[in-house]
């Protein structure tokens, strides 16, 4: 029950975002893409995938994670 409620919070948030936020995400985490092919499928330089996942993923853990936004991930 906890999992299916976290997963639907998750999924609101990541819907929530930004298009171009949403779709490197998707193309990231749903697709399991690598961040080369999601440049290609995307049709974006490898420096924006990489900029705008760091974002998306900073946005999300703003959004589930109060106080944690702008936090540096350790490893």
């Amino acid at each position: 029950m906890l999992a299916a409620e976290r997963r639907a919070r998750l999924l609101a948030a990541v819907n929530a975002l930004p298009d171009r936020e949403r779709q490197v995400l998707v193309c990231r985490y749903f697709l399991d893409l690598s961040e080369a092919e999601t440049a290609q499928v995307l049709g974006w330089p490898l420096g924006s995938v990489k900029s705008r996942t760091w974002r998306a993923l900073n946005r999300l853990r703003g959004q589930l994670v109060p106080g944690q936004q702008n936090r540096v991930p350790s490893g």
